[in-house]
């Protein structure tokens, strides 16, 4: 098996002939970033980067770079491109992505370059598929792994994730101040903001369409007596060229006192799973409310709902890839008597027929079709956008309920398959009479009225789908363990091949260098050989002592655990959200573990609601050190608290530990808090009685004079 050494850069064969890759002929004005995650022991995540041009040739390489240095690094070079080999190495979500590469979204194009349509491949066997690499690999290290993700990103393999030029932009146009409780000028500067919202709102349009076309932005605005209360526009271009464009109008927005805000928006990257992912031929009823914030309502033809969502101003692109990706939409309904120009763009892209009320619906309306028809309402319908759309979309069904409630009878009659009901269905949406659609369906499949076939389950295909996948990922992590298997081996022999060459060259090498020396400096030699051999000697020593009393403490720690004689204490940096996160994350912080604060002064109100949310058993920290307003809700929790001078905590390893006998001292605590509250409680009680009998006297005594 071909072997690569870890210290060896891959050189190019056109260049000297021999090594690893291949020439790949590529432009030599693209830049490539090849990124590959290396095993860290910090918190920090840490990448293996290889910076690879057009012509093939390695720009940089390094191994152990934090995320900061790969930004700047992209940057320095110019990247026009980042190709890793899986996605998430980048982050756990894809909004952590988007985070992570920050205001470099829009400039840099993001590859996964071993998938291949809604399938992976394992990367070494791609790069000899692709000719990257001369000769089979067992296993690639990090900065190779880097730098055959940049190689095949040049030659066009796998799937591009985020493409700098399907990024739009979000314009919003708000007020500058809220305009909260004021004097008698408080209308009349209410009136001015609404005004200047408008005006900017025109200014940026006609700004923009002498760049653009008109169809490439869409602007929502919600309106006032005296103008625009707020607005929205989406540009189908990155901010990067909406900011240049906007930017001779910035005097005029600082002057007008609008708050004006570019975001950037993102197509959906698709659910990796390709079931999820292969497009349907479902028929669909869509429920739209466009506006400022759009809410859309997806339903089957069995009104059953397949989607609710509302999103702030969710443009044409979004909503027509998500109808897309569910299905194929038969009839698109709003619910007003004259629907929104938007509306009738996305039937007009999808092919569809729009459906409007007789009459505006009205509010109350809306809450009866939903409550009617949605058992689970309260827990899927989140606000109004998303009542709006879902009533519209349940309006348009039941429209055609009793049509299909007489079509079911006779799809039994006829024993029609599911997906012949469907289309059915649909040409009776469409206009077709019950006959004329079962006769249209027949004609499709036989002879018209013939009986239909039965088709095969839906259900039952999705199973042996899901069975068949399965079947493929066992078998893939079979390869996938026996190529490990014997790449350890391999490893394993190299490694001692090299040690046994090492030792010859060394040995063949004071040979060498004692034939050209007197016998004092052959002595020399040998003392400092020695002395060194010595040296490593009681340093491997003292590591092994080390090891050897680490070992027995932690086995001493794991027995007293068994015997319940000690408690784990987990540790938090101090009191914020990212700090709780990071105990989480990497100390296994659960809730009712004994916490010990570390700073308790960094604290913030995030931070609090995070650490109260873990219900901590108690908390061991600096108490003088701690705010009193932190302090104070702690103990309104009933969480006690102990000044780390009078609580021992030892300490094996990286774990912290406290004597059993504390749980008593806890429980004392917070007994001694709860009798606290209730003492307060009777007392406040107390007071209210004593108060109201006082004032009933009185109310006795007036009326007693009073007669």
């Amino acid at each position: 098996m071909f072997s690569i050494r870890p210290s060896q850069p891959l050189e190019s064969i056109s260049n000297r002939g021999k090594g690893l890759l291949l020439s790949n002929g590529g432009s030599s004005q693209r830049i490539v970033m090849g990124l590959d995650i290396v095993e860290s022991q910090q918190y920090m995540q840490e990448y293996a980067v290889a910076i690879v041009d057009g012509s093939g040739n390695t720009l940089y390489r390094r191994d152990g770079v934090n995320w900061e240095v790969v930004l700047q690094l992209v940057k320095k070079h110019k990247v026009d491109t980042l190709a890793v080999d899986n996605i998430y190495e980048l982050g756990s979500t894809i909004d952590d992505i988007k985070k992570k590469l920050g205001k470099h979204l829009d400039k840099l194009k993001v590859i996964e370059v071993t998938r291949t349509g809604f399938h992976q491949v394992k990367l070494s066997e791609l790069a000899i598929r692709e000719r990257v690499v001369s000769d089979k690999l067992g296993h690639l290290s990090p900065i190779q792994a880097a730098e055959v993700c940049a190689h095949l990103a040049l030659k066009g393999v796998g799937a591009v994730i985020l493409e700098p030029s399907n990024i739009r932009t979000i314009i919003t146009i708000s007020r500058g101040r809220s305009l909260g409780p004021g004097g008698m000028s408080q209308g009349r500067y209410g009136r001015s903001q609404r005004s200047a919202i408008k005006q900017v709102t025109m200014m940026i349009m006609d700004e923009l369409q002498k760049h653009i076309k008109r169809d490439e932005i869409e602007c929502y605005f919600q309106k006032s007596k005296y103008g625009f209360e707020r607005s929205i526009m989406v540009v189908c271009r990155p901010p990067s060229y909406v900011k240049k464009w906007i930017k001779p109008l910035g005097e005029a927005v600082r002057k007008s006192g609008i708050k004006l805000k570019l975001l950037a928006r993102f197509p959906e990257i698709e659910e990796l799973d390709s079931s999820e992912c292969k497009s349907s031929d479902r028929p669909l009823i869509v429920g739209l409310d466009p506006g400022i914030v759009t809410g859309l309502a997806i339903l089957d033809l069995n009104g059953s709902p397949l989607l609710i969502s509302s999103s702030l101003a969710l443009d044409k692109v979004t909503i027509v890839k998500t109808l897309a990706r569910l299905g194929k939409p038969v009839l698109i309904a709003s619910d007003v008597k004259q629907p929104p120009a938007m509306i009738g763009k996305i039937a007009s892209l999808m092919g569809c027929d729009v459906f409007t009320p007789q009459r505006d619906m009205t509010i109350d309306e809306k809450r009866s079709i939903i409550r009617e028809n949605v058992e689970n309402f309260k827990d899927i319908v989140k606000n109004s956008h998303q009542r709006d759309a879902l009533a519209a979309a349940l309006k348009a069904f039941l429209s055609f309920k009793n049509k299909f409630a007489q079509l079911e009878s006779k799809a039994k009659e006829l024993a029609l398959a599911p997906p012949q009901l469907e289309l059915a269905k649909v040409m009776l949406i469409k206009g077709l009479t019950i006959k004329e659609s079962l006769d249209k369906v027949s004609s499709e499949i036989g002879k018209p009225g013939a009986p239909f076939h039965q088709g095969i389950d839906p259900e039952l295909q999705k199973v042996k789908r899901e069975l068949s996948r399965l079947r493929d990922k066992v078998k893939e992590y079979e390869k996938t363990i026996k190529d490990l298997e014997d790449s350890r081996l391999s490893l394993l022999k190299a490694l001692k091949e090299r040690n046994s060459r090492i030792e010859e060259l060394e040995e063949a090498l004071l040979k060498t260098s004692l034939k050209t020396r007197s016998p004092q400096e052959y002595e020399s030699i040998l003392r400092s050989r020695l002395e060194l051999s010595m040296k490593i000697a009681g340093d491997l020593k003292r590591r092994v002592e080390d090891l050897d009393l680490t070992v027995q403490q932690l086995r001493k720690l794991v027995k007293r655990i068994v015997r319940g004689e000690v408690i784990l204490v987990k540790e938090v940096r101090s009191i914020t959200k990212k700090s709780v996160e990071e105990a989480v994350k990497y100390c296994d912080l659960r809730k009712r573990d004994l916490l010990l604060v570390r700073d308790p002064s960094s604290s913030n109100s995030e931070g609090l609601q995070c650490l109260l949310s873990m219900e901590p058993e108690a908390i061991i920290t600096t108490i003088t050190k701690m705010p009193p307003e932190v302090r104070s809700k702690l103990l309104e929790s009933f969480i006690p608290l102990f000044d780390i001078e009078e609580v021992k905590v030892e300490q094996a390893a990286d774990f912290l530990y406290v004597e059993s006998d504390f749980r008593r001292v806890v429980d004392e605590y917070r007994k001694r808090l709860l009798l606290e509250s209730d003492r307060k409680i009777e007392e406040k009680v107390i007071e209210i009685i004593e108060r109201y009998r006082e004032e009933r006297v009185k109310q006795l005594e007036k009326q007693y004079q009073a007669s």
